[in-house]
């Protein structure tokens, strides 16, 4: 797959390996809850640095108003804690823990 923004990407990984490549968060999220694979472990790209890597279930999600995604779910990684509310107070939105993200409702398609 061919990553439009990697700001927005995410990642899972299967037991065996295999990274399966989100260019949403969204879709990440949308591809947890519909499909049956087993997974080791889930990455989403830092907004602020995209080359950095963050544990889905520990990052913070804000969905800024005014900020597209590619698939358009809205949702951009953050640290916890000082750069989340760093940059909340910047672009504003709301703020999501990954459980919540996981239980929010994805209208955009799901590509995977």
């Amino acid at each position: 797959m061919t990553v439009a923004d990697p700001r927005f990407t995410a990642e899972a990984i299967t037991p065996a390996g295999k990274v399966i490549v989100f260019d949403d968060i969204g879709c990440l999220a949308s591809w947890l809850t519909e499909s049956e694979t087993t997974i080791r472990g889930a990455w989403v790209a830092s907004f602020v640095a995209p080359g950095d890597w963050l544990l889905a279930d520990s990052a913070a999600y804000l969905a800024p108003p005014s900020l597209r995604t590619p698939m358009s779910s809205g949702l951009i990684a953050l640290r916890v804690g000082a750069e989340a509310d760093s940059v909340r107070a910047s672009l504003g939105g709301t703020l999501y823990s990954w459980g919540e993200v996981r239980v929010r409702p994805h209208d955009h398609p799901v590509a995977h």
